[in-house]
């Protein structure tokens, strides 16, 4: 019989105490294949218990909110109001919250951000098995059909018309919903004082503390490589998005996968765009419409906005970040 070693012991036995002492500790647990990705949950609670119950409704609510967001399940509710088309529908508190703050979202990005940029993907992914790039013309066309609205959301967000038959995809925006619902449930069990949520780098803390937490470098795929940044947060939420490694060639030259829906053509600046606010899908949105803006543009809005800060890492790895994230960093 192996003997156990004397720190593990003397581990076990702080824990124990500190249960008994009904002192709240940290703890973590990990998964993979939750929405495409890892999840990393930490949860600060009195007994192991009692992160373990928090622990299974963060699960509960991902499961939950795939059925209402999921792309790839033709049954969840997004696919089926993207069903139909002109007929105004019922939608849950989820998709009619989902759909009006990604309205928002457009106009205050001036478009930067828009849920029916997916087309772009398609036209860009078929010229990639051409061999050539996409016609004029037809991005033309495209970006003239983003213009105009997609579809309409009643004032009470109880229900939505389709108006185009683009297909939509929200995943920029439903994915930080999904961290943020799932942080709250689990922060709601008895017993927890903080919550960490990060999924494929979503994240998303809930509690009186302050955690001090790594952005990674957008211009490396190594594991182990130096982040670009540390923040430090308090109930706040982080996302990144990027073009780092994923994009198109066509004749030898790679183009980026991040699309401007303003015009259709890949972007050419930003490689790496993180943002600080005040939640995960707003986070999230912002991280994408920053990789399509300028510098400068990102950096103009997120000063108008409250609570919002950002890193932008650009081609030439120059760097760019405003006061709110300098305020939060180190």
């Amino acid at each position: 019989m192996t003997a156990t070693p004397l720190a593990a012991v003397l581990r076990r036995v702080g824990r124990w105490l500190d249960e008994r002492a009904g002192r709240p500790r940290w703890y973590t647990t990990h998964y993979e294949r939750v929405l495409g990705t890892s999840l990393e949950l930490r949860v600060r609670a009195e007994t192991a218990v009692q992160a373990k119950v928090a622990e299974q409704a963060l699960l509960d609510e991902i499961d939950r909110l795939e059925q209402v967001f999921s792309r790839f399940d033709p049954a969840s509710e997004l696919n089926r109001w993207q069903a139909t088309l002109g007929v105004e529908q019922p939608v849950s508190p989820d998709l009619g919250e989902l759909l009006a703050q990604s309205l928002d979202w457009t106009r205050e990005t001036g478009g930067a951000y828009h849920p029916g940029a997916d087309a772009l993907g398609r036209v860009w992914a078929e010229a990639e098995q051409r061999g050539t790039v996409p016609d004029p013309a037809e991005l033309e066309q495209l970006v003239n059909r983003l213009q105009a609205p997609a579809y309409r959301v009643r004032a009470d967000r109880r229900a939505a018309t389709r108006l185009s038959d683009l297909t939509l995809n929200f995943n920029a925006h439903a994915k930080g919903q999904i961290v943020d619902r799932a942080a709250e449930a689990a922060y709601r069990q008895p017993g927890v004082r903080a919550v960490l949520v990060n999924i494929g780098g979503d994240l998303r803390h809930l509690g009186d503390d302050h955690l001090r937490v790594a952005v990674a470098d957008p211009l490396t795929r190594a594991d182990n490589a130096p982040p670009a940044a540390h923040l430090q947060i308090s109930g706040q939420g982080v996302a990144t998005s990027g073009d780092t490694w994923r994009g198109y060639t066509i004749r030898g030259e790679r183009h980026s996968h991040v699309l401007d829906p303003r015009s259709g053509q890949p972007v050419t600046w930003v490689v790496g765009a993180s943002v600080l606010a005040r939640d995960s899908a707003t986070a999230d949105v912002l991280a994408t419409a920053f990789s399509v803006l300028t510098p400068e543009e990102s950096l103009r809005l997120a000063d108008q906005l409250t609570g919002v800060g950002c890193l932008l890492v650009t081609r030439d790895r120059q760097r760019y970040s405003n006061r709110y994230w300098q305020q939060h960093s180190g």
